[in-house]
């Protein structure tokens, strides 16, 4: 199995944690256009800035979509640990019931191409590497990808939330992943200060997908406002402390 996907990009591994389709009353938070920036840390030393981004909607095998990407720019020393992909692009159903689509590349000194392919009909993930196919694996209904599962979990009203849990999909393996609500607090990240639910995700079934986090310990912050934005991320590893803030936002058109 290649430890490409399983640590895709941390931040969205933590981030796929505390979704659970449930949207509140009102319009979607995301719209095409915008752009979410975020500084990354290894420990205290600044190790790179990762940008997710709603492209204009799409279409995959003829269903409407939204088209997520996902690219960074990081120290060789943190890509080198967290095995983080140039570039991440993600398709869901105009629904946003589940993912369609998933498609990471990584331009180092080893090209690497992975493929996931969500059959619903058949109700299974097909795995491709390199050009290679895997054995399909079964889905669960209203499974997402690692970064489609992001903006999933925007659509989440966690106001009065105690636990939440989510069916995720690497296309090697799909397992349902839960968190606490704990409440909320106010938090101050490069983009400003917000109040925001705190999130942690409990990791015993993560890291059948996310080799690495086996003994990690993870907190999140989503603020408490329409656009529900995921401000910021800790996580402690044996290697060490990560954390991910929100350096800037522009807002979709």
């Amino acid at each position: 199995m290649h430890q490409k996907l399983r640590t895709v990009f941390f931040l969205t591994g933590m981030l796929l944690l505390a979704a659970r389709v449930c949207p509140a009353a009102g319009t979607i938070p995301f719209k095409p256009g915008e752009q979410l920036q975020y500084s990354i840390y290894w420990e205290d030393i600044a190790a790179g800035v990762v940008t997710f981004e709603v492209k204009p909607m799409a279409a995959v095998n003829g269903i409407p979509a939204y088209h997520f990407t996902m690219s960074s720019a990081t120290s060789p020393f943190l890509s080198a640990i967290l095995m983080i992909s140039d570039r991440v692009e993600s398709y869901a159903d105009i629904g946003m019931a589940h993912a369609l689509l998933y498609k990471e590349r990584n331009s180092g000194t080893t090209a690497q191409d992975v493929t996931v392919t969500f059959d619903w009909k058949k109700q299974e993930a097909q795995y491709s590497f390199n050009g290679k196919k895997y054995r399909p694996s079964p889905l669960v209904p209203g499974a997402f990808d690692p970064l489609s599962v992001l903006y999933a979990l925007r659509l989440l009203d966690l106001k009065g939330i105690q636990e939440i849990s989510r069916p995720v999909s690497d296309g090697l393996a799909c397992v349902v992943v839960r968190a606490k609500v704990p409440g909320k607090q106010k938090v101050r990240v490069e983009s400003g200060e917000y109040d925001a639910y705190v999130v942690e995700p409990q990791l015993a079934g993560f890291s059948k997908i996310f080799d690495m986090l086996s003994g990690a310990t993870v907190k999140l912050w989503i603020s408490a406002d329409e656009r529900r934005l995921p401000v910021k991320i800790m996580c402690g590893l044996p290697l060490g402390n990560f954390t991910a803030e929100l350096k800037s936002s522009k807002a979709g058109n």
